[in-house]
């Protein structure tokens, strides 16, 4: 909880690239994992990332060797959760829902 009170809910990262076979499963999975939930989430394109966000990624140490990459961002902190596979939508809410 923020100093205010209010529950701050985590955002979740996919990144995709053109050509990435597993990117729009993925992109499935995170919708129907999240669905009705406070979590907010955004698909970011590997070749177009802005310059600030890669930095961002560099200072936690999170690197995205291949696409479909699910990245957790809770509490300021970046977590790499998924890279290169596509996860269940129970492994999604497990993770990202029992982080919020």
């Amino acid at each position: 909880m923020t100093p205010g009170g209010q529950d701050i809910a985590p955002t979740i990262y996919l990144f995709t690239q053109d050509g990435c076979a597993n990117c729009p499963a993925a992109k499935a999975v995170i919708q129907e994992a999240l669905d009705g939930s406070n979590v907010k989430w955004e698909t970011v394109d590997l070749q177009d990332m802005d310059p600030d966000f890669e930095f961002k990624l560099l200072e936690h140490q999170v690197f995205i060797a291949s696409t479909p990459s699910i990245i957790i961002e809770n509490g300021g902190n970046l977590k790499l959760l998924h890279s290169g596979d596509v996860p269940t939508v129970e492994q999604i809410r497990r993770e990202v829902l029992d982080a919020s």
